[in-house]
């Protein structure tokens, strides 16, 4: 179990309200986490408000409780006893208008599993063996003895089945299996999270596949694999851009392949970056190059310049690292 400490404990307890966020575009550990743990304090009589720079994109919309994730403008000039922050290596991973609200709030509480994290808060509850935030706070609430009621485990269940790839990444534990079975005997609604994020897909989504399939690219050593979605692949298509997130999941399927990368233009000269690895491979080392950071299976990071420079950059740096590996080897 991990530790909470007693100036974790104590301010969970005692706190009447909470400002709960995570990362700038927040994926389904992220959302899943800040639901989940929002409700669950919320059911013991917490005063709760969840925010990100993002709207909860639609493929999360079934998760019970979405509707409670509001803007930063939502909560301008309140103040809270205790902020928490989580999924998050650094608060500079927050979106500026986020990260300004932590100063209206009292104890801040980091939880996280990234190995990258760089402890910010007054109480940090960081488990980088953890396969995703959400185990960890199956065992907060756990040992806080806060019930999970079937929404806050239906929530936190869709956050390990996200990070976790439906336990296909490495990252699946025998202790991550053991939380996604109680949280199935707390009542997680294990149909609804894998025919809402596993058999929803939009149309438009099914095209945009298409148009990044066509960019799929392979190195001469045929170890790094690389997939482009432009802006304008989403606008032609009527996507978000959060609808590409699973998309890197193809170049790193490819027999062979050690690193994969999804380049996704996010902004004028601005560049988002997901890294896979299948083996050996640290991408979180790889993306700390460029600023960012994860684990060292999953990592990502932002970089700017147009998409072609950045593919340049980052595909060097890929072949660099993994040329640098076999010479070691």
């Amino acid at each position: 179990m991990i530790s909470i400490g007693i100036q974790g404990a104590e301010v969970i307890k005692t706190a009447g309200s909470f400002l709960l966020a995570s990362h700038m575009h927040p994926d389904g550990d992220a959302i899943g986490s800040m639901i989940g743990l929002g409700l669950a304090l919320r059911d013991i009589g917490k005063n709760v408000a969840i925010i990100s720079g993002q709207p909860v994109p639609p493929s999360y919309h079934f998760l019970p409780g979405s509707e409670m994730v509001s803007t930063p403008q939502g909560v301008h000039g309140r103040r809270f006893d205790c902020g928490i922050v989580l999924d998050c290596t650094g608060l500079e991973r927050l979106p500026e208008e986020v990260n300004k609200l932590f100063d209206c709030c009292g104890t801040l509480i980091n939880i996280d599993h990234h190995v990258s994290n760089d402890f910010f808060g007054a109480v940090n509850i960081v488990d980088s063996s953890a396969s995703a935030t959400a185990e960890i706070l199956y065992q907060v609430l756990s040992a806080l003895k806060i019930g999970i009621s079937p929404d806050v485990a239906t929530n936190l269940y869709a956050a390990l089945v996200t990070d976790t790839g439906s336990f296909r990444y490495q990252n699946t534990t025998n202790r991550c299996h053991l939380v996604a079975s109680l949280l199935l005997e707390r009542g997680a609604d294990h149909h609804l999270v894998q025919q809402c994020l596993n058999e929803q897909k939009t149309l438009a989504s099914i095209r945009l596949l298409q148009k990044g399939l066509s960019t799929l690219s392979l190195d001469q050593e045929g170890q790094v694999a690389w997939m482009t979605i432009s802006r304008l692949n989403c606008l032609d298509e009527g996507c978000r851009m959060e609808e590409s997130e699973d998309l890197i999941n193809y170049p790193k399927s490819i027999a062979g392949v050690e690193i994969a990368v999804l380049f996704k233009e996010i902004g004028d000269h601005e560049v988002r970056i997901g890294f896979r690895s299948k083996s050996f491979a640290d991408v979180n080392a790889l993306a700390g190059r460029f600023g960012g950071g994860g684990h060292m299976r999953a990592a990502g990071c932002t970089v700017k310049g147009t998409l072609q420079e950045v593919e340049a950059l980052v595909i060097d740096a890929a072949r660099d690292y993994l040329q640098k590996k076999r010479e070691v080897l």
